[in-house]
């Protein structure tokens, strides 16, 4: 008797096997998606960092008549983090 994965993608010659190969894409699946969660906070983290230096950056021109220069990212940075 052959056994086919729940998502069709895989036949087996014993239902542990089958067993043991959803089990993997499951695992898969959950690492994926705390990673994806770990980013997104990491770059949630960042953006307001960056909001927060905005903002100091206009208090002090406000204050001081002066500009400071932002941080501006790199081109290439920029592209890495539009392209993920």
């Amino acid at each position: 008797m052959l056994y086919m994965s729940n998502d069709r993608k895989g036949i087996f010659k014993t239902e542990q096997e089958c067993y043991e190969y959803e089990q993997r894409i499951k695992r898969e699946k959950e690492n994926e998606e705390k990673l994806e969660k770990k980013r997104q906070s990491r770059l949630n983290s960042i953006n307001k960092k960056y909001e927060d230096l905005q903002k100091d950056i206009a208090e002090y021109k406000k204050d001081y008549g002066t500009r400071l220069e932002g941080y501006f990212t790199p081109f290439h940075e920029l592209l890495n983090m539009l392209y993920r």
